[in-house]
């Protein structure tokens, strides 16, 4: 989307080539610190805002690894909508859904904190064992929607989409259709761009149920989502059920 610029992409990329990890560099956008560059996981909540035509989205990168799930909860507490992103590649969605993986967790999670819509990407799908086949989106289809409905998700719930991450096909333009004949939906970012809202109450009072606090000097910084009402610069308000002033 060209919110990164070449420069800092060539540094990336030289970064990952030195680690032995060509692909890794996709990471290091939303990865910056170096444990997770070491590791290749993701560990802290990365974050980045992105426009799309007709929205303003702030999006959060939460770590997939079981040993970060606190991290993946705190994200998927502040978010509205959920990115389930799945491994086209052979062995890689049986590991994550069938096995000891993440993917059911991360789901039952994202339903149980308040996650109403999920947008499945399934990426991988120019990988040599995968080549944009059919088969295989209509096997991790088949396999997944029954889990996510049994969660309480309905079918208008949830929106598929495959890409491949690597070089960007499906993402903003459209596969091409010699490449993938079979898929002639919407991309990832017009499916983003068309998600409805969820109607807050501007006008009602403000809630912003507290999720996380840090003590920047004198001063207590807390992290929450604003639920209902609107917050302004300068307003006054006070924390339940306390009462205090803040």
């Amino acid at each position: 989307m060209g919110i990164v610029d070449e420069r800092t992409i060539e540094k990336f990329k030289k970064e990952a080539k030195d680690k032995g990890r060509d692909s890794w560099w996709l990471a290091y956008v939303m990865d910056s610190s170096d444990e997770e560059k070491a590791k290749g996981k993701t560990v802290e909540m990365g974050r980045a805002v992105i426009d799309t035509e007709h929205k303003m989205y702030t999006i959060f990168d939460a770590p997939g690894h079981k040993n970060y799930v606190p991290n993946m909860i705190m994200g998927a507490t502040l978010a509205d909508f959920g990115g389930l992103v799945i491994s086209a590649r052979r062995g890689e969605f049986e590991a994550g859904f069938d096995q000891d993986g993440q993917t059911r967790e991360h789901i039952q999670l994202a339903r149980s904190l308040g996650i109403s819509k999920i947008v499945v990407v399934v990426n991988k799908m120019d990988e040599a064992t995968v080549s944009w086949k059919k088969s295989r989106w209509d096997q991790i289809r088949e396999s997944l929607t029954p889990f996510l409905l049994q969660c309480g998700y309905t079918e208008n719930d949830l929106f598929w989409v495959p890409i491949s991450g690597l070089t960007g096909a499906n993402i903003i333009d459209p596969v091409g259709t010699d490449v993938c004949s079979w898929y002639n939906g919407p991309t990832l970012i017009n499916i983003l761009d068309s998600l409805p809202t969820e109607d807050r109450n501007a006008q009602a009072p403000l809630r912003i149920p507290v999720l996380d606090k840090m003590k920047d000097g004198p001063r207590s910084v807390v992290f929450g989502k604003v639920e209902q009402g609107t917050v302004r610069l300068g307003d006054k308000l006070c924390l339940q059920p306390s009462s205090m002033p803040c």
